[in-house]
This record gives structure tokens, C-alpha cells and sequence, in this order.
């Protein structure tokens, strides 16, 4: 067999390779309670204002072969029915956001954050294209509206391609992954991140049961 043909066969054996799952449950709170006080909004809100989005977890591995690519897509967080869309947004290293403003009013995004302070200044849904930021520091940033202060989101930077956020019950199922061994990560906010280790073998599912993982500082 000529070198070429078997170089072939080994790569196209290399891309069949079955890949692994993860799953696994974290414990959220609850959905925050209460009436959003619209009246201190006058002449802000002319539409309605929706439900906050539930809480959830941001969820993703590292190891080897497991870094943010160099060059991610652009992803969307849209502010519609006075709400960001999302309440965790999680993103590889190096990812650029787009704000767009659905809500007949201004809006405005805004972080603090250590992670990634910005200010994307007032603006209309008319105006495209809507403001962007790029996130070059793995952490957490937490988003506002300067204009509706009921209006808050996180996004979630992680340097890994494999990465996935919980549903509103905190479960989770993290596809794609190659055979390997590595550390599984949760995060909800600052003080609440858990760790674990993995092994992920090709067609096979494992759990993981961050109940009685030790939070990380």
C-alpha cells in the first residue's frame, strides 16, 4: 500500500471516530419574583414588557485539543420585550456579540465587569448595524441596560469549543466530544462554579454529579 493511500485511510478513520456526551444536573435558583415597577420607566416603555428569561448555568470542558477556535462566529443577544433573550450567554474566547435592539425604544448595554468593561451608548432598533463587543478575556460580564435597570445578563467567555448552557431545571447534555479525559466545568456566577473530571469514551454517554462537587473559589 502506497504511504499517500494509507495516510488517507488513517485520517478518514480519524474523522469517523464516534464522539461522547456528558450529562448531568446542577442546582439553579429560582426565577426572581416580583412586578417590574414600569411606571418609573415613563416615556422608556411603550411596549410590553416580558418575563425575565429563567436562570441557567453555563457548562464546558478543557483539556487537551479543547481550546476556543481562533476565529468564532458572531453571535447575537437580542434585547426584545425589554429583556436581554438570554440570562447566560456563553461564549469561546474571542467571540464578537451583537446587541440588536427589537424594542420600539432606546436601549443601551453596558458592563462593569473586570472581565470586559464597555458601553455601547443609546440606540434605536433602527439602527444597524447594532453595536458589537468582542470578548478576549475568559470570565464573566455582566450585562445592563443603563436606560432599564430591571434588564441584566451574563455572558459567559470560556477558552473551549465544547461548551453547552443548562435548561431551566439545571440539566445539561454536552455533545460532540472526543474520547479523552478532561475537567468538566459549571458556572452560574461569581461565587457558584463547580468542577469535576471526565472521561468521555465514543458512543457512550457519562454523568455527572455536581451535587457534591466542591464549589471553586
Amino acid at each position: 500500500m502506497h504511504f499517500p493511500t494509507l495516510f488517507l485511510l488513517l485520517a478518514l478513520h480519524a474523522e469517523a471516530a464516534p464522539t461522547g456526551a456528558v450529562t448531568g444536573t446542577l442546582p439553579l435558583p429560582a426565577r426572581p419574583r416580583g412586578r417590574i415597577a414600569v411606571e418609573k420607566y415613563t416615556g422608556t416603555i411603550s411596549g410590553k414588557v416580558s418575563p425575565p428569561p429563567p436562570p441557567r448555568a453555563g457548562v464546558w470542558i478543557e483539556g487537551t485539543g479543547t481550546a476556543a477556535p481562533a476565529a468564532p462566529p458572531k453571535i447575537a443577544l437580542n434585547q426584545t420585550g425589554y429583556q436581554f433573550a438570554q440570562s447566560l450567554l456563553v461564549v469561546p474566547l474571542r467571540t464578537t456579540v451583537e446587541f440588536p435592539n427589537d424594542d420600539p425604544d432606546f436601549h443601551n448595554v453596558f458592563s462593569l465587569s473586570r472581565t470586559k468593561r464597555f458601553d455601547a451608548g443609546r440606540y434605536k432598533k433602527s439602527e444597524r448595524p447594532a453595536p458589537t463587543a468582542t470578548f478576549d478575556k475568559p470570565g464573566l460580564v455582566r450585562l445592563q441596560c443603563e436606560i432599564h435597570d430591571h434588564m441584566k445578563a451574563v455572558i459567559l467567555v470560556v477558552d473551549s469549543r465544547y461548551f453547552t448552557t443548562t435548561d431551566a431545571a439545571g440539566k445539561f447534555t454536552l455533545t460532540g466530544l472526543p474520547p479523552g479525559t478532561y475537567t468538566l466545568y459549571a458556572q452560574f456566577d461569581e461565587k457558584a462554579k463547580w468542577s469535576t473530571s471526565v472521561t468521555i469514551s465514543g458512543g457512550k454517554t457519562v454523568s455527572a454529579d455536581f451535587t457534591q462537587t466542591a464549589t471553586v473559589p
